[in-house]
Formats: C-alpha cells, sequence, structure tokens
C-alpha cells in the first residue's frame, strides 16, 4: 500500500519530456513543479506536440500517428516522460515501432495499454469504479469503467476543448467525472449502480415472469396432448411422472411373461411334444423326424449328382484328348510319301520347330536322328494309333457306365426332393393348424408390447417439459429474490466529510473567485453554481453553455481548471487530486492577449501556492515572471502538414 504523501508531493508532476530519434539523438525538456511552465516558439515547433507526447504515454490508445501526428511518428522511434505519481518516481515510454505500440513501459517493464488505467488509478488512490452507460441508471444496459483517460480530459485542456468540458464527452461520463474531482464520486456511483442493478433485475424479473406465465400455460397444453394422444394419465410433477412409469413398466413386464410362457408352449409343439404333454388330435410326432432324414438323404444325393457330373466331364475331356492324338499319327502316316523331299519347318506328329537345313544322314529321322525308312515310319505311328484306339474304346466304356449312374443319381435326387416337398407341405399344414389357436393371442400380446413401449418413450419428453416449466419457474424465484434484495439495500453511506452540496459549493466560490477579476472584461456579471443532482454549471440562472458566448466560456474553463488547483486544499483527499494542468494554446476564440497573461499569472501563482504544476503552450510573448513562469523554448520546426 502506498505511503501517505506531503500535499505537495500529491497527484502527478511531469519532470522531463524525451523523445528520440531513428538516429539515435533525442530531444528532451524539463519541467518545474510548483510553478508556471510555458512551451514558447512559433508554430509547428512541436509545443502541443511535447502535450500530446505526456498525454500518450499516460495510456493513449491511439496509433502514433492519430495521437502524435506523421511528422513526429515518422521522425521518432521513442517517447517517454519522466513523472512523479504521490511523490514516487516512475518512467513512462511508449515505442513508435511496429509490435510494441499497444504498451506502455513503467520503469523498463511493459503492460498493455488497456491496462494502464487500472494500474494508475491504483497508484494514485483514485476509486476505479464502473459507472452506468447512460444518464438514467435505469434505463442503462450495461456499465462502463470510468477511466483515467476520462478525468485526463478535464485537466489535459486541448486546443478542441476549451468551450466544452472535454472533447467528444458523453454528459454521464461529464457528471461522474466531476464527481470524482470533487470527491463524491463512490456514493453517487454506488447509488447509480444500486439503480441499475435494480432496473436490471426488474428488467430480468419481468422477462422470467413471461416465460414463466409462458411454460405454464404450454406445458398443460403440451402435456395433455400427449397424454391424451397416448391414454396415459394426465401427470403435473415429476413425481407423478415417475409413478406412471412404473405403472407401464409392471404392465409391460406382465405382458412380456405372457409372451414368454405363450412362446415357451409353442416351441415344444413344433418340436414335438411327448405323451406325456399330449399331442392335439391329428398330429404325427414322427414327421418331423422324416423330413430330417429326407433332408440328409437329399443332401447325399446332391452331392453324389455332383461328383458324377465332375468325373464324367473328365472321362470326356480324356477322350477328346485320346482322339486328337490319334487324329496326329494319322496326319504323320499320311505326310511320309507326301512330305518326303520337302524341308519342313515342323514335326508334323509332335509340332516340334525344325531347321529345313539341319544336317542329318541320309536314312536317319530328321528330328532324333534315328535309321528311319517309310516303312518303319508307318509301322510305328500305327502301332501308336492302335494303342490310343484301344485306350479310347476304355475311356468309352468308362463314360458309358458313368453316365448311367449319373442319370441314376439324378433320378433319385428328383424323387427324395419331391418328397421333402411334399413332407415340408404337410409339416407346415400340420404345424398352422398347431399354432392357430395361439397366433391371435400371440399376435395380440405383441401389440400390447408396442403400445406399451411407445408409451415409455413418451416420459422423457413429458419430463422435459415439466423440467422447463420447473426452471421457468426457479428463474422466476430466483429473479424475484434479487429484485427483493437489491430493493432492501441500504442507501450508500454518505461520502467522508462535507456533503455534496457543500463540495459544489466551495468549488463553485474557487471558481467565482478566480472570475471576480474579469468580471465586466470578458467574464459576465453572473456568479457560477453548481446543481449537485445532476452536476450542472450555472451561470446566474441559466446553464452555463446558454449564458456564455465564445470568449466567456474560455474563461470558464481556465476558471474551472484553476479551481481544480485547489481541490485538496479546499476539501480532501476524497478528491481525485491531479496536481497537474495540460493547457495547449488557451489563446482561443479571440480572447485578448492581456487577459491571458493575466489568467497566466494567476495559474503561476497557484501553482506556487498549491505546490501544483502547470504545463501551457502559446505563441506570443509570454507574461515575464522568472520566479513562477519557466518558458521553455521549442528548438525544432516541422514542415506544415
Amino acid at each position: 500500500m502506498s505511503q501517505p504523501t506531503r500535499s505537495a508531493d500529491r497527484g502527478i508532476r511531469i519532470a522531463k519530456v524525451r523523445l528520440v530519434h531513428q538516429s539515435g539523438e533525442f530531444d528532451e525538456y524539463n519541467f518545474e513543479s510548483g510553478m508556471l511552465n510555458i512551451l514558447c516558439g512559433v508554430r509547428n515547433s512541436s509545443k502541443s506536440t511535447t502535450l500530446r507526447v505526456i498525454d500518450y504515454c499516460l495510456g493513449d490508445r491511439d496509433n502514433p500517428v492519430g495521437a502524435l501526428g506523421a511528422a513526429v511518428a515518422d521522425e521518432y522511434v521513442e517517447v517517454s516522460t519522466e513523472l512523479r505519481i504521490d511523490g514516487r518516481s516512475y518512467t513512462l515510454s511508449r515505442s513508435l515501432t511496429h509490435g510494441r505500440m499497444n504498451k506502455v513501459a513503467i520503469n523498463n517493464e511493459d503492460i498493455q495499454v488497456s491496462d494502464f488505467s487500472d494500474w494508475i488509478l491504483g497508484e494514485l488512490g483514485w476509486p476505479n469504479l464502473h459507472i452506468p452507460l447512460g444518464l438514467n441508471p435505469a434505463t442503462a444496459t450495461q456499465l462502463t469503467p470510468l477511466s483515467f483517460r476520462n478525468t485526463l480530459r478535464h485537466i489535459h485542456r486541448d486546443e478542441e476543448s476549451w468551450i466544452s468540458f472535454a472533447s467528444k464527452e458523453q454528459e454521464f461520463t461529464r457528471r461522474a467525472v466531476v464527481s470524482q474531482l470533487l470527491g463524491f464520486a463512490r456514493t453517487r456511483t454506488a447509488d447509480a449502480k444500486k439503480e441499475f442493478d435494480l432496473a436490471q433485475a426488474k428488467r430480468r424479473l419481468d422477462e422470467a415472469q413471461a416465460v414463466d406465465r409462458e411454460v405454464q400455460e404450454s406445458t398443460v397444453q403440451a402435456v395433455a396432448a400427449v397424454s391424451d394422444s397416448l391414454q396415459l394419465p394426465l401427470v403435473r410433477s415429476s413425481a407423478q411422472v415417475a409413478a406412471a412409469r412404473q405403472e407401464v413398466l409392471t404392465e409391460l413386464e406382465t405382458v412380456r411373461r405372457r409372451r414368454r410362457q405363450l412362446t415357451a408352449e409353442i416351441q415344444s409343439i413344433t418340436e414335438g411334444g411327448s405323451a406325456a404333454t399330449g399331442n392335439p388330435a391329428g398330429f404325427d410326432p414322427t414327421l418331423t423326424s422324416v423330413y430330417s432324414d429326407v433332408t440328409r438323404q437329399l443332401k447325399q444325393a446332391t452331392e453324389e449328382v455332383a461328383a458324377l457330373t465332375d468325373v464324367l466331364d473328365e472321362h470326356r475331356r480324356s477322350a477328346r484328348t485320346v482322339t486328337a492324338e490319334v487324329g496326329r499319327m494319322e496326319r504323320l502316316i499320311r505326310s511320309i510319301g507326301v512330305f518326303d523331299a520337302v524341308p519342313v519347318r515342323q514335326c508334323p506328329a509332335c509340332e516340334q520347330e525344325v531347321d529345313p537345313h539341319r544336317h542329318h544322314a541320309e536314312d536317319s529321322c530328321y528330328v532324333c536322328f534315328q535309321t528311319v525308312d517309310d516303312d518303319k515310319r508307318k509301322r510305328r505311328a500305327e502301332i501308336e494309333i492302335r494303342s490310343l484306339r484301344s485306350e479310347l474304346e476304355d475311356l468309352d466304356e468308362v463314360t458309358a457306365r458313368t453316365g448311367d449312374d449319373l442319370e441314376s443319381a439324378r433320378a433319385l435326387q428328383g424323387e427324395l426332393q419331391r418328397r421333402q416337398t411334399e413332407l415340408a407341405q404337410r409339416l407346415n399344414e400340420e404345424r398352422a393348424a398347431q399354432l392357430a389357436p395361439f397366433v391371435a393371442t400371440l399376435e395380440e400380446l405383441s401389440a400390447q408390447i408396442a403400445r406399451l413401449e411407445h408409451k415409455l418413450t413418451a416420459f422423457p419428453a413429458i419430463e422435459a417439459i415439466l423440467a422447463r416449466r420447473d426452471q421457468a419457474r426457479h428463474a422466476l424465484v430466483f429473479a424475484q429474490h434479487a429484485v427483493d434484495e437489491l430493493g432492501n439495500q441500504l442507501p450508500a453511506s454518505q461520502t467522508t466529510g462535507r456533503s455534496a452540496v457543500d463540495r459544489c459549493s466551495v468549488f463553485a466560490d474557487r471558481m467565482n473567485s478566480f472570475l471576480s477579476e474579469f468580471q465586466g472584461d470578458v467574464w459576465v456579471r453572473s456568479d457560477v453554481s453548481i446543481r449537485h443532482s445532476d452536476l450542472t454549471f450555472y451561470v446566474g440562472t441559466r446553464p452555463w453553455d446558454q449564458a456564455l458566448g465564445a470568449e466567456a466560456k474560455v474563461l470558464f474553463f481556465l476558471a474551472y481548471s484553476y479551481a481544480t488547483l485547489f481541490l485538496e486544499r479546499d476539501l480532501d483527499r476524497e478528491c481525485a487530486f491531479a496536481g497537474l494542468l495540460l493547457l495547449d494554446n488557451p489563446y482561443q476564440q479571440g480572447i485578448d492577449q492581456n487577459v491571458v497573461r493575466r489568467v497566466l499569472m494567476k495559474l503561476a501563482e497557484a501553482a506556487e501556492e498549491t505546490g501544483t504544476q502547470v504545463i501551457s503552450t502559446q505563441a506570443v510573448t509570454p507574461p515575464k515572471d522568472p520566479r513562477r513562469i519557466r518558458e521553455i523554448t521549442m528548438p525544432t520546426v516541422y514542415a506544415a502538414p
């Protein structure tokens, strides 16, 4: 926890600003506390840029070009600000190179720029609050953070905000910032958040009531429709659903048990009951065994037909092979005389390829070189033919016998098939006659089981419908409890020290003490007052923005800035005391230079008196007071965009 600080140390004080060039060289500006620091120089000499560098180091989320301008973003690689927060020294650095633009280095330790507000609010000891996003907390849809940047906009007055509290600021944010500056933001925000939470809870309650009404009506209709279509008892709770399901399950088990008993009786009949069990009149118990014997014999006959068919086919193939051999031998005999002197390329007997130029003895075979003559050739061939014809006759005899056996086997197969068909028909007829008394009962039992199982499928749907109803009722009860709890909460505790009315009055008095010197000059002859309920600033009887012209508005905000320097002295530590003002070119809306010089002198005196710090820019000659005013001449002039 931060140690208590002296009044002169509380808040933020800028010690130094540094801009590092691409070359590694840097521009550096030092600032003093307890006085007015004026940045002097011609147009485009980086006066406003220096203030924007401080602002950028204090957590601006914009890119370097948007925050500092293209010329600065191109010229420099890093900017840094050395400052004190409640007397503790820090160096805040921002890199202008890609990859680190979204980070702020605090004493060389990087944090995300999005986390900077939480960090500096903790260091300053200011409340880190979330406010309703809108003027009316009861109609706001969400909360938004009251960040350090929101308050910074009120102490860094740039050229675009000299006639408004802050550029592009929403009214609800302005009220929150003013309440934070004056020290009652905690109480006001707590009350607004309570109102916001209560409104949100009431909206959720309304939604829960609507859902509950719709669900209650639809639940009754849906459950009634399901129960009526399935002939179920109308159930209204999970306990009733469980009881109805158990009743259906019990009935289903009874029906299934009856079906199992009936199936056992049928199986006993179909398998052939014994004399003890008794057989129906006309039932032949041997019919099943006879059918089984015939089926077995038919299988054997079928296998025998298949085997004989394969044997017959094999004999026929062998006969065809022998017949072909006989034909080749006969062609050989015929070729002995016809082709004796003709060179051959293929043997007519064995069909081997023969070289016509192959050397052989005149009386030898040109294939095997055996000594042969025409007569020997013929005799050898005729012997081979007689042998083949004898083999062929044997094959014909075997083929004929196999064919006869095959015909007999096929006849037996046909007879067995006929007998099997007749027995199957008789068996089916007898079984149908036996089962006829059971069929109707079995079908009815199956239908009952189907209906009961269908009923069971409805129970999960009914449970889901009832669960949705119960969830809706639970959500309604929870929402009502939340509304009651928020409604019974005690109001937020009052702010320590002065009341909100007193704080507003003191702040307005400080502004009036500043403005009194300018009445009849730039300022009107009316005092400033602040309505504590909505923190509206009045000049006389009219709101400030309706009562003042452009020049007077500039003076109004100079007085507002002046009063912030005295917050801690005039009020207490509940105030969000910054101790710093950044004023960019207060010469606005044609306000006279002498008036601005007088204003600057009053700000310098206030800074000296309170130990705070004011940094301002201006292009004209500043007032001379070396004890209270420090001039810083800007050395760099940038090309006009």
